[in-house]
């Protein structure tokens, strides 16, 4: 079940982060008046756009890393502080007067936020029973070949 749910929860992560990286516009307006008066505050001189690409790249990046289950509780880790960046900063529904353009930043929010909650959930699940079973066997095997090459050595060794 994790090797299918981990790419399906990465996909989205992935394919927002490459649309972000690529086209960063909206995306910055929407995160401009949160993040804004945050970097003035700090007075950084960073373009919000670029933050949102960087952002992007690495959520895409660590998502790649969640979807092939590499070091899957690390990648769940990063990526859901990058997803809690998004949820507080992507859609400040909050911060719009009531209509359909609210709803929409709500509904936005929301998926934002079910996507964290993946996140996490990805970042407390480790590799499957069977795959940690594989690995120490595979393991085991490897450091048997290796006593078995030093025996060889040992006793040639004594011949000589």
């Amino acid at each position: 079940m994790r090797s299918l749910a981990r790419p399906l929860l990465a996909s989205w992560f992935i394919y927002g982060g490459i649309r972000d990286a690529l086209e960063p516009g909206a995306p910055a307006a929407a995160a401009e008046p949160v993040v804004g008066p945050l970097l003035k505050d700090m007075g950084v001189q960073v373009p919000v756009e670029t933050l949102v690409r960087v952002h992007a790249t690495a959520t895409a990046a660590t998502a790649a890393v969640l979807a092939m289950s590499r070091s899957p509780r690390t990648a769940g880790v990063a990526l859901s502080g990058l997803a809690a960046v998004t949820v507080a900063a992507g859609a400040p529904f909050w911060r719009l007067p009531e209509g359909e353009e609210r709803d929409a930043a709500f509904d936005q929010f929301m998926k934002n936020l079910s996507l964290l909650g993946g996140a996490m959930l990805a970042a407390t699940v480790g590799h499957s029973a069977g795959h940690v079973k594989r690995k120490a066997a595979h393991k085991a095997k490897a450091k048997a070949k290796a006593n078995k090459a030093a025996e060889r050595a040992k006793a040639e060794r004594k011949r000589t």
